[in-house]
């Protein structure tokens, strides 16, 4: 494989491209762009796992733009590093090790919003007990509950992972 910036890499594999397809369909149902899940699922998969913008992009022969796109959303998203070496202009991209984890509970905080958000809404019943709150009731209960779970858990993952 002849990269457009000269750098050493793996050419990718049929069943790694598959794997790429299939994640970026995943991360797509999930909300994502699938460019944004085709670069996440490229880095989780590349050899070496440090790779620059034109790596990216020959391997999942995709636009500029539409590469660029997808590695600015993964960097804001904090799944990926944007590294630069001492003495290379160029720029690489990683998937940042641990980030599930660490997102997961960096966003158990928004069930807190959420809580209070659907309070607020059971507030707007005259019995929040009653049948005509029921579907405001019930997310309230699940927002509470991972609220309070939801921490727990990754610190059980923590906890079962060896050193």
């Amino acid at each position: 494989m002849s990269t457009t910036d000269n750098a050493q890499t793996t050419a990718p594999t049929a069943q790694q491209l598959a794997f790429v397809e299939d994640l970026a369909l995943v991360l797509e149902r999930m909300g994502l762009v699938r460019m944004v899940g085709r670069a996440a699922g490229w880095l989780l998969v590349s050899n070496p796992p440090e790779q620059t913008f034109g790596q990216i992009a020959e391997a999942l022969q995709a636009s500029k733009g539409s590469i660029s796109s997808a590695l600015k959303t993964l960097v804001t998203m904090r799944w990926v590093d944007k590294i630069s070496k001492p003495g290379d202009r160029k720029d690489y991209y990683a998937i940042r090790p641990g980030v599930l984890p660490e997102l997961t509970r960096q966003q158990s905080g928004m069930y807190t919003d959420l809580t209070n958000m659907t309070a607020r809404g059971l507030a707007l019943f005259d019995d929040p007990d009653g049948a005509d709150a029921a579907r405001v009731r019930d997310m309230h209960e699940f927002f509470v509950w991972m609220g309070k779970e939801l921490p727990a858990l990754i610190d059980r993952w923590y906890a079962d992972r060896p050193s």
